[in-house]
């Protein structure tokens, strides 16, 4: 696991138990969730069989998110996977941290 990885595992886990408002910026379409964090784990890359699944942060509990309706609506599993290809942390504070990954960009912050 990279320093950043574990940098972001280390702050996701100091907030186990805790409501995480997760904002994605990815290409011209932003999600914002409302997420109740149970549990964090770490999945390698090297040790899946499936190659498409890349290493990646798990979120464990449950949340929310705003249709196009404007409606809250629960996430249809109990996870949330953050894909740590290229994480950079931009800034890390006690009760928010903003990064990017090859995917995306990333504010984290609590409620």
């Amino acid at each position: 696991m990279e320093r950043t990885e574990q940098q972001l595992l280390d702050w996701l886990n100091e907030h186990v138990n805790e409501t995480v408002v997760l904002e994605k910026q990815e290409l011209d379409d932003l999600d914002t969730i409302h997420f109740n964090l149970e549990s964090v784990d770490y999945r390698n890359a090297e040790a899946v069989i499936d190659e498409y699944l890349g290493s990646a942060l798990i979120l464990r509990g449950s949340g929310s998110t705003l249709n196009g309706d404007n409606e809250l609506v629960p996430l249809p599993q109990h996870n949330y996977e953050i894909a740590v290809a290229g994480l950079q942390i931009e800034s890390i504070r006690e009760d928010k941290v903003e990064l990017k990954t090859d995917r995306a960009k990333y504010a984290l912050s609590l409620t």
